[in-house]
């Protein structure tokens, strides 16, 4: 594999462009049928499928009794796929007792795939990767302080697969020039930000002038104007207008035909000609809406406005961010405003009448459809005694060429909102309630008094190691630097980008060259050298963790190959300064010094990303948004409840890495990690705020572990309905490491249930009366009925709605009580939720199996196969003696010889 580009002074080339991996095969361990299978096929299939007899060219007489190859299993694959479709036995033949084929099909499913994992092996051998998308931000944020959007990157994943497995993580050639054109927009950002690192920005918005003076001169000169239209010498003047017009708003264009007509410029318009399209905007084409009356009647106009739930008063307050500069001289010309870290500071307050799920406001970007919430916080103050918050976010860089852009326009504006306002099938709940019981809801609940925005500077903060490597001048109208300066700067750079791996100095003089010949070509310093950094940030070794080796044996990875590992199993990211000097005395290879820096980069913030993306992959919630809630029915689970839940995930398990806290706590436990949304939701009393944190449960709570999360509630629906088969799968895959087979293809419907009102539990069981149903379906079922206490957004229930044969709703007033109780397939029989939950509690051995597994294919980058049977011991006895401490789990694995050889 080629470590550098070769430059020239017009483009990149490779010397040699991308070698293929290939690694030994690796030695298959084989899979043995159990004495029933070779039985059943003997009994109920032999007569047609022998030497001197073999229907459809198929025999299973001499079918060997282990799988050692890929044409075996696909010869058991076949008579897997025949029997789940009913196809076999024939009809006319005589059938196999049906708990007899529900035997044999669990068995031969549990053995294929079994087959399949042993097929797949890598016996521990690691593929050459590129950097994944998260990696690859994660690294040029790291070198260059910015935050590059990847979305349009080559994708990561396969299905059931972690996005740092190397066999997913190809590249093609013409990608390079993607990377190459991301390069260049990173760096134009970090130059632009180091530019302006000391500029002030800051912008204030009293939002009265924008949001109340309007409607309240709008209401003013309408009311003088139907005064004047009222006055008995304009009778037959309205009266004729009246009948040709089709609206107010063409009225309105006829009043300077009015005697007494008002003057638009003394209710503080800036001119009578171009007034009527804003008094339209705020009033409609109509008469005044009565929400605009109540609006003008509410206190604090004078200094704020409200947000409004339902109308059309303000559903939104926000402003442009346009900033302007400091009266100082600065690099920054007005517009929008530029890339960086800013803090949206807003004085708001909640009415009295506010209830608790109406305290929460959403602050995010866009303009209408195409809006997107950053963040959801809770308001605490009052109207006597409002608060200040504070939003910190990031605004994206603008590429030159979307300048002015519906792009650039949607990224700069800002709003805050009440929460929900935009959630499909809000205003359609709102008008269903109102009508069904009469009572309408306050509609104007939040005041704000002012919105400031303000950049973040920290002058003095160090700058990021790919621009502190570079000290020349990053102007973009300096001279050229003296030559031996300039390749001192692009060896550093290459250094720091490469990983603290250097650049042979035939490649930094070609470095030089090139940007020699920009120089000539007609570039101004700055961005010549900006092109020739991206050279480097689109070099196969930025690009690809790189683990050279020189034959085809394995070997112990170096010191620094064991640094950049760690770092990015841990943050994602490549490692630091620190890091990489214990690599390089040699210190890092010894355990304690190896365990020491574990502790260490999962105290750092940014452990997160290992905390978000792991949890995010293992446990599936992208599942999450596979489908949206059926808000009528959950009008409490909104857009901002699920994004809170899916925070729940990961704050309970970063919770759990911060405190080396037992990861049996994530199957039941006396507390939960929650802000005041979903503490709201959950109805646990007085828990306010938009961190998360601690908070103890009352005795005899179903909440605390997963099953109590509302993410798993959801994840286990389809938004509308639960789904006891989804959610007793995810349990036998994710908790108990005892994963179902895949759902065969073709599976019979029960034709008998097609009139008949069921609830889920009654139309799942009568599934299992199909053999090639129940050989899968008397393992799942039984823990997701366990699970039915809980609706599909992950609230407590006792009641059960009936299901239609299509699985609709029956009414919304049938139903029938839940039946938790159940019993685990040739296990204990449970009577409700708290029982099945302290079952599966005491499986946590089965659990901390799971976690290491997901934990081995993560952090190496590959699948764990049967080779790692070893680590995986050495994992669990680690883990199950600490307490099943989760940090455990992770020194085991980074102090072993596999996460140490290549």
């Amino acid at each position: 594999m080629p470590r550098f580009f070769l430059a020239s002074p017009r483009g990149i080339f490779p010397l040699v462009f991308l070698a293929v991996f290939s690694g030994k095969a690796a030695a298959l361990t084989p899979i043995a049928p159990g004495p029933a299978l070779p039985i059943f096929l003997k009994e109920h299939c032999q007569e047609c499928h022998r030497a001197d007899k073999q229907k459809g060219k198929f025999r299973v007489d001499d079918l060997p009794p282990v799988i050692a190859d890929v044409a075996t299993a696909e010869r058991w694959q076949k008579i897997l796929n025949v029997l789940n479709a009913g196809e076999m036995p024939p009809e006319d033949a005589k059938q196999p007792p049906k708990h007899s084929k529900s035997d044999f099909l669990d068995q031969l499913a549990n053995l294929m795939v079994s087959a399949r994992k042993s097929l797949s092996d890598q016996k521990g051998h690691i593929t050459l990767r590129r950097l994944n998308q998260r990696e690859y931000r994660n690294t040029l944020r790291e070198l260059l302080g910015v935050r590059t959007s990847v979305s349009e990157l080559p994708a990561d994943t396969s299905t059931g697969s972690f996005d740092t497995v190397g066999a997913n993580l190809f590249m093609s050639a013409n990608q390079f020039e993607q990377y190459r054109g991301l390069a260049r927009e990173a760096l134009d950002e970090a130059f632009e930000r180091r530019a302006l690192a000391t500029v002030p920005l800051k912008q204030r918005v009293e939002v009265e002038e924008k949001f109340s003076v309007p409607f309240q001169r709008a209401v003013r000169w309408l009311d003088a104007l139907d005064q004047a239209a009222a006055r008995p010498e304009n009778a037959a003047l309205v009266s004729e207008l009246r009948s040709r017009v089709k609206n107010e708003s063409e009225f309105r264009k006829e009043w300077t035909k009015l005697a007494g007509a008002p003057d638009p410029v003394a209710f503080g318009f800036a001119s009578n000609t171009d007034f009527l399209d804003e008094i339209r905007r705020r009033v409609g084409s109509v008469k005044i809406p009565e929400t605009v009356r109540q609006y003008l009647a509410l206190p604090g106009l004078d200094q704020g406005a409200y947000l409004c739930n339902f109308g059309m008063v303000n559903p939104e307050l926000g402003f442009s961010a346009t900033v302007q500069p400091g009266p100082e001289p600065s690099p920054l010309k007005g517009g929008s405003a530029p890339a960086g870290e800013y803090i949206l500071r807003v004085r708001i307050a909640a009415a009295e009448n506010a209830g608790a799920p109406r305290r929460f406001i959403e602050f995010g970007t866009g303009l209408g459809n195409q809006s997107s919430v950053l963040s959801t916080h809770e308001v605490t103050g009052t109207l006597e005694k409002p608060q200040i918050l504070e939003i910190p976010f990031t605004l994206p860089r603008i590429a030159a060429d979307n300048a002015g852009s519906a792009a650039e326009r949607n990224s700069r504006s800002l709003f805050i909102r009440e929460r929900g306002v935009r959630d499909l099938h809000y205003s359609h709940q709102l008008t269903l309630k109102q009508r069904a019981t009469g009572i309408t809801e306050p509609t104007y609940v939040i005041w704000v008094d002012w919105m400031e925005l303000e950049r973040v500077q920290n002058p003095g903060r160090t700058l990021p190691p790919g621009l502190a490597a570079l000290p020349i001048s990053l102007e973009e109208n300096a001279p050229n630097p003296p030559e031996q300066d300039l390749k001192k700067a692009l060896a550093n750079f290459c250094l720091e980008a490469f990983r603290g791996v250097p650049a042979p100095p035939a490649y930094v003089d070609k470095l030089h060259t090139l940007y020699t010949s920009r120089r000539k070509e007609g570039d101004k310093h700055g961005p010549a050298l900006r092109y020739v950094l991206s050279i480097v940030l689109s070099s196969p070794s930025f690009l690809y963790l790189e683990e050279p080796m020189p034959d085809s044996k394995r070997r112990r990875i170096s010191p620094q190959e064991l640094a950049v590992r760690l770092s990015y199993f841990l943050w994602g990211a490549p490692p630091d300064a620190h890091l990489r000097d214990l690599a390089r005395s040699g210190h890092l290879s010894r355990p304690e010094v190896l365990q020491k820096e574990t502790d260490r980069l999962l105290n750092d913030p940014r452990s997160r990303d290992f905390v978000k993306s792991f949890m995010h992959q293992w446990w599936g919630l992208d599942r999450l948004d596979f489908f949206q809630p059926d808000r009528v029915v959950f009008p409490a689970f909104d857009s901002n409840a699920k994004n809170a839940a899916r925070e729940e995930v990961y704050e309970t398990f970063a919770h759990l890495l911060r405190t080396n806290g037992s990861v049996r706590d994530l199957l039941k436990a006396d507390y939960v990690v929650i802000n005041g949304l979903l503490g709201q939701y959950y109805g646990l009393g007085e828990v306010h705020g938009d961190h998360f944190r601690k908070v103890p449960l009352p005795p005899g709570s179903p909440r605390g572990g997963v099953f109590g999360m509302a993410a798993f509630s959801y994840m286990g629906s389809n938004g509308q309905r639960t789904s006891p088969v989804e959610r007793g799968a995810w349990v036998l895959r994710k908790v108990l490491n005892a994963p179902p087979p895949p759902a065969p293809a073709n599976v019979p419907s029960l034709a008998r249930l097609e009139n008949q009102a069921l609830t889920a539990r009654q139309r799942i069981l009568a599934h299992q009366e199909e053999p090639q149903c129940a050989s899968c379906h008397r393992k799942i079922d039984p823990i997701g009925f366990g699970l039915e206490n809980f609706d599909a957004a992950g609230q407590w229930r006792t009641e059960d709605i009936l299901e239609s044969p299509k699985g609709t709703p029956v009414g919304r007033q049938k139903t029938a009580p839940v039946d938790p109780a159940a019993a685990f397939h040739n296990g204990a029989a449970f009577r409700n939720y708290f029982e099945l939950r302290d079952l599966i509690h005491q499986r946590s051995d089965d659990f901390a199996t799971g976690l290491s597994n997901a934990l081995i294919e993560y952090g190496l980058g590959r699948p764990c196969g049967f080779s790692d049977a070893p680590l995986l011991e050495t994992m669990l006895q680690r883990g199950t003696h600490q307490n099943f401490r989760l940090r455990e789990f992770i020194y085991a694995l980074v102090c072993s010889e596999e996460f140490q050889t290549k």
